[in-house]
C-alpha cells in the first residue's frame, strides 16, 4: 500500500463511502452483497479492498444508512429518503 496521510485516507473512505451508497440507493430494490459490491467499488478482488470496502459498510451501518443483512446490503428508509431530498 502506498504511503496515504491520515488526511488523504479519510478522504479515499469518504469517497468510497458516497460510492456504495450511491450504488445500494440507485439499485434499490435490487440487493448486492458485499462480495458483489466489493467487486464493483474495488479495483480488483484484493483483500485490502475487501478490507477497505468493509469497514466503509461498517461505519455507514453505524451512520444508520445501510442495513447489513447476513451478507446482502441494503439502503435504510432513512438513505431512501436522504437520496429523494437531495434529488440523487
Amino acid at each position: 500500500m502506498s504511503e496515504l496521510s491520515e488526511g488523504t485516507l479519510r478522504e479515499r473512505d469518504q469517497r468510497l463511502e458516497i460510492a456504495i451508497l450511491t450504488e445500494v440507493v440507485g439499485l434499490h430494490p435490487e440487493r448486492l452483497t458485499r462480495d458483489e459490491l466489493t467487486l464493483r467499488m474495488a479495483d480488483g478482488p484484493g483483500e485490502a479492498d475487501r478490507v477497505v470496502v468493509g469497514d466503509c459498510l461498517q461505519e455507514l451501518r453505524r451512520d444508520g444508512l445501510i442495513r447489513l443483512n447476513g451478507e446482502v446490503v441494503e439502503p435504510t428508509r432513512a438513505a431512501m429518503r436522504a437520496a429523494e431530498v437531495f434529488g440523487a
